[in-house]
């Protein structure tokens, strides 16, 4: 077995037959698929059970233990040589798994391979995409923190990644003390073991509704100090420039800024207001915030690593597009 697709899952009644179906429809056709019911109290598992195909696994847990608990439950079952964790409302292109496959065939050293994300609403239409290189590229440790810290999601959600089995042994369990950045987590202890593959074609949709865990955290004000603990933690682990290090300060700001307004437009008051002031405290004025926006998000500047962990900011995208 070549491939185990993991679906960690919690009350996905409404998108699961769709999530299933488009793991069923890969061209690569040498994987088992793991579905690991975090105890759903609606349809989940009448839905798994409805597929006849003998690579389908249905674990149930007794009781709800918690996103990262279900994750690692799900990637102690996996039996392949490399595991996918797909998010139960989630969708592969058909060609997902044979592209990441080959990357990793290509290079033994690199420990996963990530690819350009297509945003779907709730329909399943696209609503754009997203791919921060234009070329295929396998990163250093220090390329992966410098793409995080201008693009946040540069690694992207567990959909968009294929691991090395062997690399998720060696790193560990899944953080359960993160409420929302599991995956970044796993995503750095990962890219310190070895090469971290990007593939620019969009390979995975990434649905965006309003039930998700990521919107439900964030609307709550859940997010914050794991967006500070994982800034904190890349800019400790690489050596930034004065320049770098204030604008992704900047960015963590202008990220704060849109948790509030998101908020507000649900009717919270007192987190919000917090949100607000903790973002002028990381930068004041907004200065560094504005220099982002004006520069580095619309691709006049960006950041870039060498071999030494050094990061820089350089005129241009970041990272250059090297093979």
């Amino acid at each position: 077995m070549t491939v185990s697709v993991c679906i960690p899952t919690f009350n996905s009644a409404q998108y699961l037959r769709e999530c299933i179906e488009s793991v069923l429809g890969q061209t690569y056709q040498d994987f088992d698929l793991i579905v690991s019911d975090n105890a759903s109290t609606d349809a989940t598992c009448d839905i798994v059970k409805s597929f006849s195909d003998a690579r389908i696994r249905l674990h149930r847990l007794g009781q709800n233990m918690g996103m990262a608990f279900n994750f690692n439950n799900a990637a102690s079952l996996a039996r392949g040589q490399y595991i996918k964790f797909l998010c139960s409302d989630d969708l592969l292109d058909p060609a997902c798994l044979a592209k990441q496959v080959a990357a990793l065939d290509r290079n033994p050293q690199a420990v996963m391979v990530t690819t350009g994300l297509r945003f779907v609403d709730a329909s399943g239409r696209t609503i754009h995409t997203v791919s921060w290189l234009a070329s295929q590229r396998f990163l250093s440790y220090a390329e992966v923190v410098a793409g995080s810290l201008i693009h946040g999601v540069f690694v992207g959600p567990p959909s968009a990644v294929l691991i090395r089995r062997s690399a998720l042994v060696k790193v560990g369990l899944f953080s359960e003390a993160l409420p929302l950045s599991i995956d970044v987590d796993m995503w750095l202890r990962l890219a310190a073991l070895g090469p971290v593959g990007y593939l620019p074609e969009p390979l995975c949709g990434f649905r965006l509704h309003p039930q998700t865990m990521t919107m439900q955290l964030r609307k709550a004000g859940l997010a914050r100090n794991d967006v500070l603990r994982e800034t904190q933690a890349m800019l400790s682990s690489v050596a930034p420039s004065p320049l770098a290090r204030s604008v992704a300060w900047g960015r963590v700001a202008g990220s704060f800024l849109k948790q509030a307004l998101a908020g507000f437009t649900h009717g919270y008051v007192k987190w919000p207001l917090a949100t607000v002031w903790q973002a002028l405290r990381i930068d004041p004025g907004f200065f560094w915030l504005a220099i982002f926006l004006a520069l580095f998000q619309t691709g006049l500047l960006g950041l870039d690593a060498d071999e030494d962990r050094r990061v820089r900011v350089r005129r241009g995208k970041t990272l250059h597009n090297r093979k």
